[in-house]
């Protein structure tokens, strides 16, 4: 059975859907562990990464890069108006949702990159089994699903290539434990690109940690994911950005309970 830790490479225009009925089965079996990894080879999107290019305009001698947790993105185009008044050329983006009712349907980070005139680049962590309502007057546009992707990426108005996708350590059970009425299929993952800026290059990455899990765990997927990108990015250098979930100490750095600041500091990378 394929792994859920790992790097994936395959670029789609769209990232390929799952049928409400096949949701709908997965959603009727058994809340096991063998389940779900099962469920999660059959999902083809997990390991493709979804880019849409457009024409890039970018040519400051300077580089603005921001990373937001967008919390679903209720508002893309507001979001979007925020990008381009703080003019951030690369925005490394958490928790989009595409075709989840709690969001309207919204194609969230197609619909901020549209508004921002911007390329973007976009993975799956979770495909949500459950529909969850919107809040209060803001519009449903049916009652279930109609994609269930819920997901990181990246918005830039510099060039970009080879996109990866970097799935990481299972620290939390989000299908046979849900929170809530979150019942999901995957894992938390991170997505990259090699950005070219002038004659320079670059490697971006936008991640998400895991919440439901301690310092330890998410060091653990830290190190997966520092190993990852050294395999990625070979010498180039490297910036990562996103929600990482950790419990920051009066010292601004993070304390003994969240390693991974320490463990990203011994292999090269500083923190701000």
């Amino acid at each position: 059975m394929e792994p859920t830790v790992g790097i994936w490479r395959e670029v789609v225009d769209r990232l390929t859907p799952v049928p409400k009925s096949v949701r709908d089965e997965f959603l009727a079996l058994r809340p096991t562990r063998e389940a779900h990894a099962a469920a999660h080879a059959a999902i083809a999107a997990l390991r493709q990464a979804e880019v849409h290019q457009s024409p890039t305009s970018s040519s400051s001698d300077t580089i603005r890069i921001a990373a937001w947790n967008l919390e679903r993105c209720l508002y893309p185009e507001a979001a979007a108006r925020i990008l381009q008044r703080n003019r951030v050329d690369l925005a490394l983006l958490t928790e989009m949702d595409v075709g989840v009712l709690r969001t309207g349907q919204v194609h969230t980070i197609g619909r901020l990159a549209a508004k921002s005139h911007k390329s973007y680049c976009y993975a799956l962590e979770f495909l949500e089994l459950l529909p969850m309502p919107p809040p209060q007057g803001f519009p449903s546009n049916g009652s279930v699903n109609t994609e269930g992707f819920h997901g990181n990426g990246i918005v830039a108005s510099l060039p970009f290539e080879n996109p990866v996708v970097i799935r990481l350590d299972e620290m939390a059970d989000w299908f046979t434990a849900p929170m809530g009425s979150q019942r999901r299929i995957g894992n938390r993952m991170a997505v990259g690109v090699t950005v070219s800026a002038g004659t320079s290059r670059f490697v971006a990455c936008s991640v998400h940690l895991e919440n439901r899990t301690d310092g330890n765990g998410r060091a653990t997927q830290m190190h997966t994911l520092l190993d990852a990108l050294d395999a990625y990015a070979g010498s180039l250098p490297v910036v990562i950005g996103g929600d990482l979930n950790t419990h920051v100490g009066p010292g601004g750095h993070g304390d003994a309970s969240e390693p991974l600041f320490a463990m990203a500091a011994a292999r090269g990378y500083d923190w701000a």
